[in-house]
């Protein structure tokens, strides 16, 4: 063949087509049938689905809504269908109205859907009260109706409904619906009534996660009882541990703390956990010591020994995230009840097993909340907990709270505190992670929970910062404190706080009558606001100053109550001594401070230590007075409040001034230690050693610390060292005193 016929790029022959594939491919689609329609739109809601944090939710509720409408409006619906597509209405239906969306003027597609709501619960009970088979429908009906007519502030036909339902019950009913309708009773009886816009999740999973109020207490807590037992009966021990878990938190938020013991017993023995108290904490003398020599002279005047690190426990395994949430929640209640009634000892060990589980990353596993409680034949019954990010910040906030002692360089009260708004500003940016079946609500409350706990740290931060005298800082705080609370709209909630705060800055800085002013407002404000702890503080404050500034009117060491005065008859110029009790304004204080002194052992530990302080200085008796000093002595060394130590070590060195001078002097020395260390810097090398100050007799004024009590105690040891012939020791005291005073001088500038 020629070169010429040759082709160099032939071609490549044509791709025979295989009939046998062919074939094959025609016969496997043929196979396929079309979906029908009901099938198809009633899916769409589980295809569309998104949770609230996503940018996409609001249309996916409208995409499903409208494929739901479809769906129902089709004629010849199978009941079965018919029946989900009334259920599926109605929860979507209330997704919308518990996110808000009706009122929302971009959301007019979502205008009027409470009616449809109420119109499809009562179509798809309907349906299922004439086909036994749809049973499981009508129990989930049921507890939406209950929810939607509590929504609708009728309270007593939301609680006839679920009595209606539990009485209703059949044996074949699975466990998850059975005990749903105990915990929505539960949740019913415990939570405040809101508008649908306002309120947040109140399904029978979400008890974890909301704050409960007094309302029909001791029902919820017999209904309790009867989930237990009813738990106990058919043996699952998961809700049973629910169960105890839900009483102690009902019991903590109601303030019903002489009940809290035992329940967090229980708790504690479901969880398998015991607890040794942290070593090297004195502690607390006898309460009700008879008056006797030795307990005149309270052994108090060793400074505060340092915690030893407390040897390692063994913490048990928790077997699932279930059990392990549990765990956490039990722990957060137990560290605030123990802060609360101030046994510091009681709570550390709880608080640092609480560090080690959230380290352990056993959230990590429900990072949208949601935990099951599974069954060996039913399905699983899903518990909303309280989100873990809150969790996560509960934490520190607790953490901070139960540390009293704000004495050293680094107080711990104020590291948790920082580190928590530290991390808040890294996370508050970040998305939440949420169950696709929430609702915008759940998101808005759990933005508002998160601000509010940041709130309450910034209110930490401020507190630690009076107590050590760093005035420009706390008014720092303080501005922050209110920027905050304006922009999330919580300021109403805080009002009462903020007002006592700047009480505590103005008493702290000498000025005295804008103080009461404070203490007054913010005792006013938390009376009605019904926070009775900030209204007895306050009150407290301000009987304590009333007592203070009267006490410098007529002398240091004079008695406000009953004492003899004596009164120059007029014209006759002779006097005249008797009993009389204070008129005018100091029998107005007496009978206040009767009135605060009675209200603050119900407040926990601090303010009833604050109340043997106060009935000490009303006390017209000696040995009363030593008392309730030695019984408020007592509890703030339990609490390792040493802020409140100094001040009462103080006081009863004043008692000891002219009858025992070398105790007197002892608690002197303390006090002085306890107020230097009020303000020690963070550097080791700026302070010196304690012994060497009790040695040279002169006071470290590089830690400044808490001034007025440091110069009135200075001013005390000069005249105890030439009482006893230590004149040298005096004029180095005196030496330090003028420095005090310049110091002094310079807090007064920032008046």
């Amino acid at each position: 063949m020629a070169r010429s016929q040759i082709d160099d790029n032939p071609r490549p022959a044509k791709r025979q087509r295989n009939a046998s594939v062919a074939e094959d491919v025609s016969s496997d689609l043929s196979s396929f049938t079309r979906l029908p329609h009901p099938i198809l739109l009633i899916s769409m809601p589980a295809l569309l689905v998104h949770p609230p944090s996503h940018r996409f939710h609001i249309q996916s509720l409208f995409s499903s809504l409208t494929a739901i409408r479809k769906c129902i409006s089709m004629d010849s619906l199978n009941l079965d269908i018919e029946c989900r597509a009334w259920t599926a209405f109605a929860e979507l239906g209330m997704n919308v109205v518990a996110g808000g969306l009706s009122e929302r003027e971009y959301c007019s597609w979502a205008k009027g859907v409470e009616p449809e709501v109420e119109k499809a619960i009562g179509k798809g009970l309907l349906i299922t009260q004439k086909h036994p088979s749809l049973r499981p429908y009508r129990l989930h009906l049921s507890l939406l109706q209950s929810r939607f007519v509590q929504w609708q502030h009728n309270t007593k036909f939301a609680r006839n409904l679920l009595s209606r339902l539990s009485s209703s019950f059949l044996p074949t009913d699975p466990p998850h619906i059975l005990y749903s309708s105990y915990l929505a009773t539960i949740n019913n009886l415990c939570t405040p009534t809101k508008t649908p816009s306002q309120s947040q999740s109140h399904s029978p999973s979400s008890l974890l996660s909301v704050q409960y109020s007094n309302q029909d207490l001791h029902t919820a807590l017999s209904t309790i009882s009867d989930l237990q037992d009813l738990s106990n009966v058919k043996k699952h021990e998961d809700v049973t541990l629910l169960s105890h878990v839900l009483r102690l938190r009902v019991l903590v938020l109601a303030g019903m703390w002489e009940s809290v013991p035992d329940a967090l017993k229980v708790c504690e023995e479901a969880l398998r956990l015991s607890y040794q108290p942290s070593l090297g904490t004195p502690k607390p003398s006898n309460p009700n010591p008879q008056p006797s020599q030795s307990s005149q002279h309270p052994s108090s005047s060793a400074p505060p020994i340092p915690t030893p690190p407390t040897p390692p426990q063994q913490f048990p395994v928790f077997k699932g995230v279930f059990e392990g949430a549990m765990a956490i929640h039990t722990l957060v209640m137990a560290v605030v009840f123990f802060t609360h009634i101030g046994n510091s000892p009681e709570a550390s060990p709880r608080l640092t097993h609480l560090h080690i589980l959230l380290d352990s990353g056993i959230l990590n596993k429900c990072v949208n909340g949601i935990v099951d409680i599974k069954f060996p034949s039913s399905p699983a019954l899903s518990i909303q907990i309280t989100h873990p990010r809150i969790l996560h910040f509960l934490t520190f906030l607790v953490s901070s709270v139960s540390k009293r002692d704000p004495v050293g360089r680094k107080p711990k009260k104020r590291i948790f505190a920082a580190e928590a708004l530290r991390i808040w500003d890294a996370e508050v940016a970040k998305e939440l992670p949420f169950a696709p079946w929430m609702s915008l609500g759940e998101i808005e409350e759990v933005e508002q929970r998160l601000a509010r706990i940041k709130a309450d740290l910034i209110c930490e931060l401020i507190s630690v910062s009076i107590m050590r005298s760093e005035f420009q800082a706390a008014q720092q705080h303080l501005a922050i404190l209110i920027a905050h609370t304006r922009t999330y709209d919580i300021f109403n909630i805080f009002a009462a706080r903020i007002t006592l705060h700047q009480a505590h800055l103005a008493h702290a800085l000498g000025q005295q009558e804008r103080a009461l002013e404070c203490y007054r407002v913010a005792a006013f404000l938390a009376e009605n606001s019904g926070d009775g702890e900030v209204e007895g503080a306050a009150r407290a404050g301000e009987v304590g100053l009333r007592i203070g500034m009267k006490m410098v009117e007529r002398g240091r060491g004079v008695k406000v109550g009953k004492e003899k005065v004596k009164s120059r008859a007029k014209g006759k110029g002779k006097e005249k001594e008797g009993d009389a009790q204070v008129g005018g304004e100091g029998e107005e204080l007496n009978i206040l401070g009767e009135v605060v002194v009675s209200a603050c052992p119900g407040g926990g530990g601090t303010l009833q230590a604050i109340g043997h302080v106060l009935e000490a200085c009303l006390s017209a008796e000696i040995l009363k007075a030593k008392q309730h000093l030695k019984d408020a002595l007592s509890l703030a060394t339990r609490s390792q409040d040493n802020h409140l130590r100094a001040l009462i070590l103080a006081l009863i060195s004043s008692h000891y001034f002219h009858t025992a001078g070398e105790h007197a002097l002892g608690m002197l020395e303390t006090t002085d230690q306890l107020a230097a260390g009020l303000g020690a810097p963070s550097d080791k090398h700026t302070t010196s050693n304690s012994k060497t100050r009790s040695k040279t007799a002169v006071p470290n004024t590089q830690a400044v610390g808490n001034v007025p009590l440091r110069l009135w105690v200075g001013e005390r040891f000069v005249e105890l060292y030439k009482r006893a012939g230590r004149d040298a020791d005096a004029q180095k005291r005196e030496l330090g005193n003028a420095l005090l005073q310049k110091q002094l001088e310079k807090v007064s500038r920032l008046r």
